[in-house]
């Protein structure tokens, strides 16, 4: 019996929260290792904080105690805020739309209608969000990530699956940035390169990706299908509200708060398409969908109320993950170490040989995202350095820009302190630790991927 005990202990799967408390002291302690550095900052025309390439010097090391990380556990809430709130709210509006069941009796249709036909469902689903993710944030649908893990569940699929579904589909339209005003925008102001041009390449990009994506998630998924013991969550009680035991009929009392969902969804997508899908704009959309939803349902008020606060509930632990997971970044930051990295990483670029230091690019991008997650806040970084490298070295400004897309998107969903993979995976209730084994051989597909697109992109002048 204490040889069973022993084993069981072993296999006990780690805590997200863990992992993100581990990673810390790992931070703690580079700020040790790493010299400490800094660039010049100045304000540009647009108002953007920029860094002055000729200003790298060495300042005065400023070392974070490993007993003093949980000091930045309140920064890192603070600088996640504005995700926070619109997941707390989404949360809540979801809540009232789950309670009443439609998400789960569309589910179970759509599992009956499409029986023998699951790798079809899982690969338009993942075209569906890839496409959507091209002119909106992906951190927008976060609070979709229960709905993947039930349309996966109808399915006869796991809670990777359901991830997949909305994330990696959604990773691919996010990363290749080819409308990503954030992200693709700011580096391209800060490049002196008209915004968004450069779009026809981009998009050509998202194929091979999206394909990839398609097959390693339909790939794992009949691999759980013929033998659920093969999941990454199998044996796992994942932690989340959700009920998959009793999946309802649809009815006719599900139509009306069927349209009002569709309604909602709808609105989002264009206000973030021909609008600003504001954080302020998605938490009062989350908040009226799931309102009117609950009225069309002819749910009691005190039920509507109720399951608006459950559903909020369910998200805070996500909320917390994320605080924790951004005071990462302030530790590293409070050390003085990221604009050493910056410096060391750009000096290196001129001794690759030509036809691969846009993939070098790629790669040190994905190197500087270990310390800045930001899109916006890493193009800021790193574009006024990068960018006079790329005209030395004889490398388009435009294929600078893809290196970055491409450094920034792709890595953040493997991340433990990256909002899409702790939002998602904290949303759906599955450990990071099972997450990781799943994604990381996709992420070293889409390297290769990557650095095989930006060749091309070498050899064909983009620009």
């Amino acid at each position: 019996m204490q040889e069973q005990g022993k084993v069981k202990k072993k296999l006990a799967v780690p805590h997200s929260l863990a992992i993100i408390v581990v990673v810390m002291l790992l931070a703690a302690a580079l700020t040790y290792i790493i010299p400490a550095g800094s660039y010049d900052r100045t304000v540009n025309e647009a108002g953007q904080t920029v860094v002055d390439p000729n200003s790298f010097h060495y300042v005065e090391a400023s070392p974070v105690n490993p007993l003093s990380i949980f000091n930045y556990v309140y920064t890192g809430l603070d600088n996640a805020r504005s995700i926070i709130f619109v997941l707390l709210a989404a949360g809540g509006g979801l809540g009232i739309i789950l309670d009443t069941g439609v998400f789960q009796a569309a589910a179970g249709t759509l599992s009956r209608r499409t029986k023998g036909k699951e790798s079809l469902v899982v690969a338009v689903l993942m075209t569906v969000f890839c496409l959507l993710c091209v002119p909106i944030n992906l951190n927008t649908f976060i609070p979709f990530a229960p709905l993947g893990v039930l349309i996966a569940a109808s399915l006869g699929l796991d809670a990777v699956v359901g991830v997949s579904i909305i994330m990696l589909g959604g990773a691919v339209g996010f990363s290749c940035g080819a409308m990503n005003l954030s992200n693709t925008g700011t580096a391209q102001q800060l490049a002196e390169l008209d915004i968004f041009s450069g779009m026809a390449y981009r998009l050509f990009c998202m194929v091979p990706f999206l394909i990839v994506t398609i097959l390693y998630v339909v790939w794992y998924a009949k691999k759980v299908k013929n033998d659920p013991t093969k999941s990454y969550v199998y044996g796992i009680k994942l932690d989340n509200n959700l009920d998959i035991s009793n999946i309802p009929e649809f009815t006719k009392a599900h139509i009306l708060p069927a349209v009002a969902t569709v309604a909602g969804i709808g609105y989002i997508i264009y206000v973030a398409i021909f609008g600003s899908l504001t954080n302020q704009a998605s938490t009062a959309i989350f908040i009226y969908m799931g309102f009117i939803v609950g009225i069309v349902a002819r749910m009691p008020v005190n039920k509507i109320c109720r399951s608006f606060v459950n559903g909020a509930k369910g998200m805070c632990s996500t909320a917390m993950l994320l605080g924790f997971a951004y005071a990462i970044s302030a530790i590293l930051n409070a050390g003085n170490v990221m604009d050493t990295v910056v410096y060391a990483l750009a000096s290196v670029l001129s001794v690759v040989p030509n036809i691969l230091q846009a993939p070098a690019m790629f790669f040190m991008h994905i190197i500087v995202n270990l310390f800045v997650t930001s899109g916006s806040g890493q193009a800021a970084i790193t574009m006024p350095i990068f960018i006079p490298v790329a005209d030395l070295v004889g490398m388009t400004r435009q294929t600078a820009v893809l290196a970055f897309n491409f450094g920034d998107g792709f890595c953040n969903f493997i991340l433990p302190h990256a909002a899409a993979t702790m939002g998602f995976v904290g949303a759906a209730g599955i450990p990071f630790s099972r997450w990781f084994k799943f994604a990381v051989k996709l992420f070293a597909i889409w390297c290769v991927i990557g650095s095989l697109l930006l060749i091309v992109a070498t050899m064909i002048g983009y620009a």
